[in-house]
């Protein structure tokens, strides 16, 4: 960790030398503060081109469905570069695995968003840069998310049977306890 090393040799430093690198390191930090507000992790969008699945209504009583956008994205992703693994159904939508080291800690998630009645919702997991690892380490991760955001963007927005595509600003993101 280049603070660490900073830190560490600020006993050589003279006054002028030690203010120069505090005011460099408060400038990658803001920098990290501002891709995270900026990083584009959740969007929504309205389509009649993913209907539920006779399973889904079964199972989740018409409560949770995204079978056919879950495969769609699936096929969709390795076009733009994107390995997949096989989807999984879960509680809440489904998760699609990425099977690229790059991407070993993300995963896509996607579901029916209540908001519309064709309406639906797709996010990157985690949705913020930096994640944990053990107990000291940490990771910046938004040069992967920056990607995913990219590739989703583009399969997204071309699709001309899907419309009123809309990534989620802070404050949205926000109401569901990010």
């Amino acid at each position: 960790n280049y603070c660490d090393i900073i830190s560490m040799s600020y006993l050589f430093l003279s006054c002028t030398e030690e203010i120069f690198i505090r005011a460099f390191i408060l400038k990658i930090q803001y920098q990290r503060i501002k891709i995270m507000t900026l990083l584009k992790t959740h969007i929504e969008f309205r389509s009649d081109n993913f209907p539920q699945t006779a399973e889904e209504k079964e199972e989740w009583d018409g409560q949770i469905w995204g079978h056919t956008l879950a495969k769609f994205l699936s096929e969709e992703l390795p076009k733009h570069g994107v390995n997949v693994l096989d989807f999984v159904n879960e509680d809440w939508g489904y998760l699609i695995p990425l099977a690229d080291e790059k991407f070993k800690d993300i995963w896509i998630g996607c579901n029916h968003y209540q908001e519309y009645e064709d309406g639906f919702l797709v996010f990157t997991n985690p949705s913020k840069p930096i994640v944990k690892k053990g107990f000291f380490k940490k990771i910046d991760i938004s040069e992967q998310l920056i990607f995913l955001a990219t590739i989703l963007n583009e399969i997204l927005i071309t699709n001309p049977t899907i419309y009123a595509q809309h990534w989620w600003d802070e404050k949205e993101m926000k109401l569901i306890g990010e």
